[in-house]
């Protein structure tokens, strides 16, 4: 006897953008449940999503920014690149440019403090 129900093709892979799209559908409890069931099922990809999106250094707030504590250097999480800590300059978000400065990033947080003028 077979199986009343064919196989279907496999769906296509999703993309960022479908992502994007569907994070951008969801009603901020589907929202806040996922974020619910991310921290319970995995929880160091949880921790790493919610360290990038805590604010960008120089934003006027006076959270913590993340740096590296051996060069000195901002640091964040680009989503589009992985979940690894990576170097970076910029004076505002438009103009984020990543450097390799030949040493993993060593996380630690400070008060931002803008450059005198």
């Amino acid at each position: 006897m077979g199986h009343s129900l064919t196989p279907s093709a496999r769906p296509a892979r999703i993309t960022a953008e479908d992502r994007m799209e569907l994070l951008g559908q969801l009603t901020p409890r589907q929202q806040a449940d996922a974020l619910l069931w991310l921290a319970g099922y995995a929880p160091d990809d949880f921790d790493a999503v919610t360290d990038a999106v805590q604010p960008f250094c120089g934003d006027g707030s006076d959270d913590p920014a993340p740096y590296c504590q051996q060069c000195g250097a901002d640091i964040g999480v680009f989503l589009t690149l992985g979940l690894d800590w990576r170097h970076y300059k910029a004076t505002t978000l438009a103009d984020i440019e990543l450097f390799d400065p030949g040493l993993p990033p060593v996380l630690a947080w400070r008060i931002h403090t803008p450059p005198a003028t």
